[in-house]
């Protein structure tokens, strides 16, 4: 966004701030730490979102496998595992023990000839680019936030956008894994299939990953074109730009007829960087929306504020290696819900979501997110056996996002949606386990034979899995 739009935007807000009735930006009770610490009582475990909490009475951070082993085999109680901490969902929760992979990072060793690395997986995908970069490897497709560690990422199905490539779990191939009775089983395709296809995708319920293969490519250059259209105009010319380009999504403006749209292709030598990623573009629309949120018809003056001010923007541009080009900042705290439909189905997703929230004059601004994944084989993937469309909304992480969700979560369950592990939903093992017909019952066989006890089952795993 140029400065004059932001001007424009800012103008706008400040013109109707006086008379601002609750909106969008409406600040609610929730504090961004939830819990407060206790003089003489364990830390509090706290994730990203500040939505999710713990009070573990041990901490332990090993630095090789053989402390990864001998934590599993002496703890007692309930054992979960923490990378960054960036699932909204109840994941890491454990009063007993947590396992922080943080000291597990870094380059194991590598395959030049088959362009394949292996990575410690506390490695944050942020460090996973330039330590590829310097063994003449690249990971084909990334996320659009790279803070995350490897082995989470993986977990849960953490996945880019195309619909030429799968998640980051359909790309690896071969992992070791720490089970809870601390044995190490190493597994790939070809040796010990089972748990392979099972571990891809476990929401950590198998144990501990402690070192993970990439099938990588050559190092590769790409350019990203960020536009301001209508998003008509995006739905209607969908899955050509998704043939089109290498990379696409798009993020429809709720209660506006705009959309940003992100289209991703390999870089060619002309191509230079035009125009920059704005980090306060959000916190402008927060502002304008709430401005006007007290009008009558507020979504049509919101819409055409926005209309005014960013119908004609030009494109900008950022083009370099690509694992600087995949990730984008993301400096606001949010809450997300995501679901996987099936690809087909998309469009007809996302059109009735958009349509629900002007029927039902739900106060929100913050951009959904639409992205294409192809399909996979992995298990409890939520890609498995078909492309998908995924769909996500969000909320400001200061407001209460519950009715929200509430709202939209049920127009996923017309359409087959399957939730984002690592993402809030309200599904149990009986929905999901429906989600999953061809492999949930395989999954539960590797789970219980690894873990009899439920070692590393917390309550939401417990309800998720149904044990």
């Amino acid at each position: 966004m140029s400065p004059d739009r932001r001007l424009f935007l800012g103008t706008a807000a400040a013109g109707a701030v006086a008379t601002l009735l609750p909106g969008c930006g409406s600040r609610g009770s929730e504090p961004q730490m939830p819990v407060s610490y206790e003089l003489g009582h364990p830390l509090p475990w706290v994730n990203w979102a500040g939505n999710q909490y713990c009070f573990p009475k041990q901490r332990l951070a090993p630095a090789s496998e053989a402390e990864v082993v001998d934590a599993l085999r002496q703890a007692a109680g309930r054992v979960r595992a923490v990378g960054t901490g960036h699932s909204f969902t109840a994941l890491v929760p454990t009063d007993d023990t947590l396992i922080a992979t943080d000291l597990l990072s870094g380059l194991v060793g590598h395959d030049a000839t088959r362009l394949q690395a292996e990575l410690w997986a506390g490695t944050r995908l942020n460090d996973v680019g330039p330590l590829l970069a310097g063994i003449g490897q690249a990971l084909p497709i990334m996320p659009d936030v790279d803070h995350f560690a490897l082995g989470g990422a993986i977990a849960t199905s953490v996945h880019g956008t195309s619909a030429r490539f799968g998640s980051l779990s359909s790309h690896i191939v071969g992992l070791t894994l720490a089970t809870p009775s601390g044995e190490l089983v190493e597994c790939s395709a070809t040796q010990q299939p089972a748990v392979f296809n099972a571990a891809r995708v476990s929401v950590g319920s198998l144990g501990v990953i402690t070192r993970v293969r990439l099938q990588n490519e050559q190092p590769f250059q790409l350019t990203e074109v960020n536009r301001v259209e209508r998003t008509e105009d995006v739905l209607a010319d969908l899955e050509q730009r998704f043939a089109r380009h290498r990379h696409f999504e798009f993020l429809p403006l709720p209660n506006s007829d705009l959309s940003a749209t992100v289209a991703t292709d390999l870089a060619k030598p002309q191509d230079k960087n035009l125009g920059q990623d704005d980090p306060q573009a959000l916190n402008q629309l927060r502002q304008v929306f709430d401005a006007v949120s007290w009008m009558p018809g507020a979504a049509l003056v919101y819409d055409r504020v926005l209309k005014i001010a960013m119908g004609d923007a030009a494109s900008s541009v950022r083009t370099g290696p690509s694992y600087q080009v995949f990730p984008h900042e993301r400096g606001i705290r949010f809450r997300e819900m995501e679901y996987t439909v099936p690809a087909a189905a998309g469009p007809a997703c996302v059109r009735e979501i958009l349509r629900t929230l002007r029927e039902r004059q739900i106060p929100v601004c913050f951009p959904l997110e639409y992205r294409r994944v192809d399909a996979d084989d992995i298990w409890l993937s939520m890609f498995e056996g078909r492309p998908g469309a995924t769909i996500s909304v969000h909320q400001f992480g200061d407001l209460d996002h519950r009715p929200y969700f509430a709202a939209i979560e049920p127009i996923f369950w017309k359409y087959e949606g399957r939730p984002h592990w690592g993402k809030l939903h309200t599904l149990d093992a009986k929905r999901l386990a429906a989600l999953y017909p061809k492999h949930w019952k395989d999954f539960q066989e590797v789970r219980q034979h690894l873990d009899p006890q439920g070692k590393m089952l917390n309550p939401h795993l417990r309800t998720i899995f149904g044990a």
